[in-house]
């Protein structure tokens, strides 16, 4: 088989060859569909697709080093698991297995370079695929208002009904995400619109105590009031399969580490324009970004560890630093794109978990191989720019969408909603914090409480690292309470 499959095909898929003496496993490049190895307890080497079900053939425990990584910078583990001695095989690699031993592991996949507008025609062929091999059952799409969610929604609307859902806060009834979504369904007969009205009761950091057990914390803890009641709004309709738009500001919507890819090629009127404009975006000045660019340094796209993570958890995670198999690339917006879509994607599988627990296949297509590999293919200055929104992604979308909405440059936040929800919840996080992780010396519990009580009081902290450490406490308390994952040695199974 050749490795080009790995990107041929539309859609999210890992590839199993099974033969009598060996099995030959072809990754996911972008890492949505994530294969773990383990040794159990007799010596056999075996793979799956859940971290969290293999450790326990190991009775393996949650691996320290990789929480407090994932605390302090989670883009910088992505080739481990949660669980020590689970270990994540590569993706965009070729592993093969004999005699319960790793024969052979090759990194296959690389950079195919194409034209823009070639790269404009296959992601508007393939983002169509993309939706329609995924259109099984009763389908369910979010139809937020913005561009990544719109275009699967009219994409799914163009094959069969498809019930599109729009969150919006009950007291607003017009305006923003809600007129620009209506817009879009009442262009489409096949297209349902349903409206989830957001209460008190769907707010931030509520009922955290009833998340499933996941292979690693899950981005939406701390929003799973909200993310739990549309599941069970779906699942209420009998949705079976629901297409989210999640994926798409990692591939569309680039940071400007492009700018030393520039420097290095000796565009200098093409930085100096660029580094004016985030400039003028961010409301800083042009130079440092200059400076940093001829330096060869692309600018940093993570935020400085948190003031509460410990000494001992600040070493841990310097030691589980592993390095991450990619394609030889030269450029940093490159590299870039790969780290986070492989983070993004990993992340998501946690989401696609809680979405199991409701009976709903849930699917991201803006996190398929193709896609990723589709993207990469033209220059990061192509991709990125601070004068046009997601320049490929409106490129691919002209005549399909409604022009109000592929104009857009932004649609509505809820950072108010989690500041609400952190003062209508304070009791209960301050109580998650002293916790776990403090029992594992991982947080300094005082100055986790001081930032909890200052972004309740509203003033402005950084919300991922917050969400992270939320995330990460009551995911250990969830392991503590999921039912043990159970196995049976299928009969009458044959290797083909």
């Amino acid at each position: 088989m050749p490795d080009r499959v790995i990107t041929e095909w539309a859609g999210a898929y890992t590839i199993i060859r099974a033969q009598p003496d060996q099995v030959t496993i072809w990754t996911d490049p972008a890492g949505a569909c994530p294969i773990y190895t383990v040794r159990s307890d007799d010596g056999a080497l075996t793979w799956g697709s859940s971290s969290r079900a293999l450790a326990s053939l190991s009775r393996a425990e949650v691996d320290e080093a990789w929480l407090a990584a994932f605390l302090a910078d989670p883009y910088a583990e992505i080739t481990g698991s949660a669980f020590s001695g689970v270990t994540l095989v590569p993706p965009g690699t070729r592993l093969v297995l004999a005699d319960g031993q790793v024969k052979e592991l090759t990194q296959i996949w690389t950079r195919t370079p194409r034209r823009w507008s070639e790269a404009v025609d296959q992601l508007r062929s393939t983002l169509a695929a993309s939706v329609q091999v995924r259109m099984t059952g009763i389908v369910a799409a979010d139809l937020s208002g913005g561009m990544d969610s719109t275009t699967l929604a009219v994409l799914a609307a163009r094959h069969r009904a498809v019930n599109a859902v729009t969150a919006h806060p009950a007291e607003v009834t017009s305006g923003g995400d809600l007129d620009h979504a209506r817009v879009t369904a009442a262009a489409h007969p096949t297209m349902r619109h349903v409206l989830m009205p957001l209460t008190d009761d769907h707010l931030p950091y509520r009922g955290l105590d009833t998340l499933p057990s996941t292979d690693e914390p899950a981005p939406s803890t701390v929003t799973w009031a909200m993310l739990s009641a549309q599941f069970e709004l779906l699942a209420d309709i009998g949705v079976t399969c629901h297409l989210t738009g999640d994926g798409g500001d990692t591939l569309f919507l680039p940071p400007p580490v492009y700018l030393a890819d520039l420097a290095r090629r000796g565009r200098w009127l093409r930085l100096a324009a660029d580094a004016q404009g985030w400039a003028r975006l961010r409301r800083t000045s042009p130079w440092p970004l200059i400076a940093q660019a001829i330096r060869g340094q692309a600018p940093s796209t993570a935020a400085a560890a948190p003031g509460w993570l410990t000494a001992h958890a600040a070493h841990l995670s310097s030691t589980s630093r592993a390095e991450v198999k990619m394609p030889e690339l030269r450029d940093h917006a490159d590299r870039d794109l790969i780290t986070r879509t492989r983070f993004t994607a990993r992340t998501a599988h946690t989401e696609n978990q809680l979405a199991d627990a409701f009976g709903i296949a849930m699917h991201n297509p803006y996190l398929d191989a193709r896609l990723l590999d589709i993207t990469l293919g033209v220059h990061g200055w192509l991709r990125g720019s601070p004068r046009q929104y997601k320049p490929l992604l409106s490129a691919a979308t002209a005549g399909l969408l409604p022009e109000t909405v592929r104009s857009r440059a932004a649609k509505g936040t809820f950072v108010g909603d989690h500041h609400q929800g952190l003062r209508r919840n304070l009791h209960h996080v301050l109580d998650l914090a002293d916790g776990r992780l403090a029992g594992r010396g991982l947080i300094t519990l005082d100055k986790l409480r001081s930032e909890i009580h200052m972004a309740a009081a509203g003033r402005n902290i950084h919300w991922g690292h917050l969400q992270r450490v939320l995330a990460a406490e009551v995911w250990l308390r969830s392991l503590e309470s999921a039912r043990p994952v159970d196995w049976a040695m299928p009969t009458n199974v044959s290797a083909t």
